[in-house]
């Protein structure tokens, strides 16, 4: 990836107070059944009250999110919206289908089918923002907020001009999908809290969430604290794939394991899935390490709550005297995709989140 990608701002839904960052970790939320849903945010402050009567909850999330994200940007309409979601609106999806066979694919309401589709999120955000630029959504399982990353890295290396690209992932988490995941192995079980995942590393599976994050992404350095200056996304990853794809990353942006300041790594508290981060650990022995899914738990756009925590970690710090510059985000997820994330601090501006 060689067109960094400037963050303005950056907001989060999800099972944490995320959304008001002041609060974020302000205790520490948790849960005890296996499940993290997200905290829902004032939805009513961003969408008309005609037309939220209408919306399943992650479309509410969704859209707050953006708004707020251009918001704290300060950029009206976007000149592109561009996202990622592995399973879209679960829910309308859901209802859409007990529908159809409760009346046996008779005269059916079509409101559910139209707002499950994965595209209606941009959509919706398009209509609120103005926004008539580029429009795309990326539905790719664990890989679907990278690929959405990258297309907007390939759009901001297009142009010189200034632009601003609303770049984002949602995803839902309804209790059939969970007792169908369940019996995949997804989950663990019996399911233990949220704060205890990555004590129980003789069991196999992990907990499940959901979440959605937007961020205003520019090719234009001035006026941002943070960048996202490399990706890479590894199809079928082992342990020593991914262990090539970070020295290579480490290679192209010219540092050494020491440069690095912070490893953010995916774990999800899975044993049948921990092997692949022995390599990691070999190769950043030393590297502060943190773990993320305890607090959003495992779904496939978690590696976006990830980023924007990577983002949060590098704003947190004011001081130019201290050393959190550089930060690598590892995540992989259960179908076997994992992607690699490298940002970096370009500047002690107070943050936009």
């Amino acid at each position: 990836m060689k067109q960094p990608l400037y963050i303005k701002a950056a907001v989060a839904i999800s099972p944490q107070e995320s959304f008001e960052d002041s609060k974020f970790l302000k205790p520490i939320i948790t849960s005890n059944n296996g499940k993290l849903f997200a905290i829902d945010a004032a939805y009513q402050q961003y969408i008309s009250p005609v037309a939220i009567r209408r919306m399943s909850r992650i479309m509410k999330m969704t859209i707050s999110c953006a708004m707020e994200a251009l918001k704290r940007a300060t950029v009206a309409t976007p000149d592109a919206i561009i996202t990622g979601t592995g399973r879209g609106g679960v829910t309308d999806m859901e209802h859409f289908v007990k529908d159809m066979i409760r009346l046996e694919e008779g005269a059916m309401n079509p409101t559910a089918f139209i707002q499950s589709t994965y595209n209606s999120p941009n959509g919706w955000i398009a209509m609120q923002s103005k926004c008539t630029g580029y429009n795309q959504t990326y539905v790719h399982r664990g890989s679907s907020f990278e690929l959405a990353l990258q297309d907007a890295q390939m759009l901001a290396a297009e142009t010189k001009n200034p632009i601003n690209i609303l770049v984002g992932c949602f995803d839902e988490l309804t209790e059939d999908y969970y007792h169908i995941r369940r019996k995949r192995g997804y989950w663990k079980n019996p399911a233990v809290a949220s704060d205890q995942l990555y004590k129980h590393p003789e069991l196999k599976g992990t907990i499940a969430g959901e979440g959605t994050t937007f961020f205003v992404l520019s090719n234009q350095k001035e006026g941002t604290f943070c960048e996202i200056s490399n990706l890479k996304i590894v199809y079928r990853a082992t342990a020593e794939i991914i262990a090539n794809a970070l020295q290579e990353l480490l290679s192209e942006e010219n540092l050494r394991v020491e440069d690095i300041d912070i490893a953010l790594v995916g774990e999800n508290g899975d044993s049948t899935q921990a092997l692949l981060y022995e390599g990691v650990s070999a190769t950043l022995e030393g590297v502060p390490t943190l773990r993320f899914k305890h607090l959003c738990g495992e779904f496939d756009t978690a590696s976006g709550f990830a980023t924007w925590y990577a983002a949060y970690l590098l704003a947190e710090e004011k001081s130019p005297a201290l050393r959190r510059r550089n930060l690598v985000l590892i995540n992989h997820y259960i179908l076997g995709s994992a992607s690699l994330i490298f940002l970096k601090k370009t500047s002690f501006l107070e943050a936009t989140f």
